[in-house]
């Protein structure tokens, strides 16, 4: 009888390796299948990847596009700490007319896994990613031969590319915000409440006394906002409730990202948030003052429930720039670059690819 059962339990273990050692070498594969679909031929393309010395540590950074000659643009993530890098095959119709950087900041990504995971997070703030992404531009500038690039931020990058464009304007030919963060303190209450007319509305008693237990903002733990947030994302729009599932094939096979990447990257946004947590409940991008010397956009989704698109109009008009212009994309939500990346590239080739290339010479 021993025998058998420890033969049935090698045929089991016989199984789960060989179906391990499949599904490794079918993820093997598709990444290959798309690092060949996503290479760049042109004559003059540029495709790199590598890390980047910046604020004394090792920061990895993704320069591509079609043409080294288009506008370069600078993508600053959300969070903090939410790489989008191993996603941004999403992006490869932008790398037509952009040359397109993608940049893990401090705290995400494989900058988070390079430098030891969440220890390096000690002392993060706007500020000091602001400061990182400024040295970044300079670096771009004078790698990619351009007088100024575009600065484009979503969510949290809002709050670091504003202070960005705002303390150094002679490096950037336009901002572009979308998510954009203006007031966190005016904007969490509004939130709340919409998540709980939405909870009420879809009789999801569970939701409702969850968020009830957290109690309305200011919130006093993370545990508190990471529940608002997961009920707020159950009740979205199905292209935001729905995005990490449509967006995990992508992720999964991203080329050039280990599993061991992965893993500890998705390790990145809460550290960061607890790192930034209570200095970001502060923030407050009218602070800066309305006058920006560079052009200024936002690009918003008329249904964003995570920075309502109604106080960004309300902050866009306040802004004094050399040229503005406010442009709401009917049906989207908050992650409008990802759920509608062709319209929101329509918008950019529209208004910000003839600004950027002008100041650029081209």
């Amino acid at each position: 009888m021993a025998r058998i059962v420890w033969r049935g339990l090698a045929v089991v273990v016989a199984a789960l390796i060989i179906t391990v050692v499949a599904a490794l070498l079918y993820r093997a594969w598709r990444q290959h299948e798309n690092a060949e679909t996503l290479a760049i031929h042109t004559p003059n393309g540029i495709e790199e990847a590598g890390f980047v010395r910046i604020g004394g540590i090792d920061q990895w950074v993704q320069i591509r596009g079609d043409d080294r000659a288009n506008p370069v643009l600078l993508f600053l993530h959300g969070g903090p700490g939410n790489s989008l890098t191993p996603a941004s095959s999403l992006l490869r119709g932008w790398e037509k007319t952009f040359t397109v950087v993608m940049w893990d900041q401090r705290c995400a990504g494989k900058t988070f896994v390079r430098n030891g995971g969440a220890p390096s997070c000690t002392g993060m703030s706007i500020a000091s990613v602001a400061h990182d992404g400024i040295s970044l531009a300079e670096y771009l500038r004078r790698h990619l031969h351009k007088n100024k690039i575009v600065a484009l931020g979503v969510s949290w990058g809002t709050m670091v590319g504003i202070r960005m464009v705002k303390d150094r304007p002679d490096l950037f030919s336009a901002w572009v915000g979308s998510g954009q963060v203006v007031s966190v303190a005016e904007k969490e209450p509004v939130i709340y409440a919409a998540a709980i007319a939405r909870l009420r509305a879809a009789h999801r008693e569970d939701g409702l006394k969850a968020l009830e237990r957290s109690g309305p903002p200011p919130y006093k733990s993370l545990d508190d906002y990471y529940a608002e947030r997961y009920w707020s994302s159950r009740t979205d729009i199905p292209s935001e409730r729905d995005l990490i599932w449509n967006i995990a094939p992508t992720l999964l096979f991203a080329p050039g990202w280990s599993l061991r990447d992965l893993y500890a990257a998705v390790q990145g946004p809460p550290a960061a948030d607890g790192a930034t947590f209570n200095a970001d409940a502060s923030y407050d991008a009218r602070q800066l003052g309305p006058k920006f010397d560079l052009p200024f956009f936002i690009i918003q989704g008329e249904q964003d429930n995570t920075t309502p698109t109604y106080l960004a109009k309300q902050y866009f008009d306040t802004i004094e720039a050399p040229t503005k212009k406010f442009i709401v994309l009917e049906g989207a939500g908050h992650d409008v670059e990802l759920t509608m990346p062709d319209a929101f590239l329509h918008e950019l080739n529209t208004w910000v690819r003839p600004v950027a290339r002008d100041q650029n010479g081209i």
